[in-house]
């Protein structure tokens, strides 16, 4: 099977012919990243660490526990309000002009062939080539429910991931920001690859390395544009065509984009793609939902051109 839940642990795991993708659900609700890479039938839940961090607070869930911070754990889709000051995937603002979004785990889905996005470009598979993971999570408070879409293409060798926001409240709320991918490492050393260009010279691949802070790109232009290709490649510091790991994101979507690669006091590193933020504001009456477009995700442990 290509995804398998464990309920003892509550480990999310999803296998490619070539990778393994993990997530799991904490003790507190939270749904943590634990693992993208070469394919293992190892539970990685070990990569958690737990210690007291200076000025990263704890939830109130937590209580005194001072060990346990969003700030410093790796996340499946972290949202702003939390504790968690590093780039977010998710902004929503109430109609009181609160903007907070406290994701807890709701349920999970697995089924046969792979999820539909009305209306949006995205990969298409035949029921018996592909399996999809939906996990809910929600807040009670702000009324709102995110369902996270995985798709995985088993011998495509990819996943591809996108997320649905519905308000299950009452009154209005509105999105701020929506990444449709967020991966969080707790280590390594990264460049960052990009592909910039202008008219009539697209394409051109630039190699950052990735230091404390924020590497941010996209498109403001109503278009994807040939000035930023909605792609990215995250490669282990070293890494050639033939040897070395690299992490490939691609936002199915001809639109506005952003990206967001950053390294935290921490030395840990996320990863976003998905819709821009600038001029971006959209309302979502009771029982509306809004979809965010497809990214496609892939791995590859033996340099940029396996």
């Amino acid at each position: 099977m290509a995804i398998i839940y464990n309920p003892n642990k509550k480990i999310f795991t999803l296998h490619t012919a070539h990778t393994t993708y993990q997530m799991q659900v904490d003790p507190l609700g939270y749904l943590l990243h634990l693992y993208y890479g070469e394919k293992t039938n190892s539970s990685m839940d070990y990569v958690l660490t737990y210690a007291d961090r200076g000025f990263s607070g704890n939830p109130y869930a937590a209580g005194m526990d001072r060990t346990y911070s969003l700030d410093a754990l790796p996340q499946e889709y972290p949202s702003l309000g939390t504790g968690d000051y590093r780039n977010i995937a998710l902004n929503i603002k109430n109609e009181k002009g609160v903007e907070s979004a406290d994701l807890l785990f709701k349920s999970y889905e697995i089924r046969s062939g792979k999820y539909q996005l009305q209306g949006l470009p995205a990969v298409w598979a035949d029921e018996n080539e592909a399996q999809t993971l939906e996990i809910v999570l929600a807040d009670e408070n702000a009324q709102v429910e995110v369902h996270l879409l995985y798709g995985v293409l088993e011998e495509n060798d990819v996943i591809t991931r996108s997320v649905r926001i519905k308000n299950m409240g009452t009154g209005q709320i509105t999105i701020e920001k929506a990444a449709a991918a967020c991966l969080d490492f707790v280590q390594g050393d990264f460049d960052v690859l990009r592909f910039y260009g202008k008219h009539a010279m697209e394409r051109n691949l630039e190699r950052t390395p990735l230091g404390h802070g924020t590497i941010a790109f996209g498109s403001r232009r109503g278009t994807s544009s040939h000035q930023y290709n909605p792609a990215v490649i995250l490669a282990e510091k070293g890494t050639t065509e033939t040897a070395g790991s690299c992490y490939g994101m691609l936002f199915v979507y001809s639109g506005n984009f952003s990206c967001e690669a950053e390294k935290d006091q921490f030395n840990q590193t996320r990863l976003l793609l998905g819709l821009n933020e600038e001029l971006f504001s959209y309302p979502l009456a009771a029982g509306e939902t809004f979809t965010v477009p497809e990214v496609i995700l892939s791995y590859s442990a033996d340099g940029l051109s396996a």
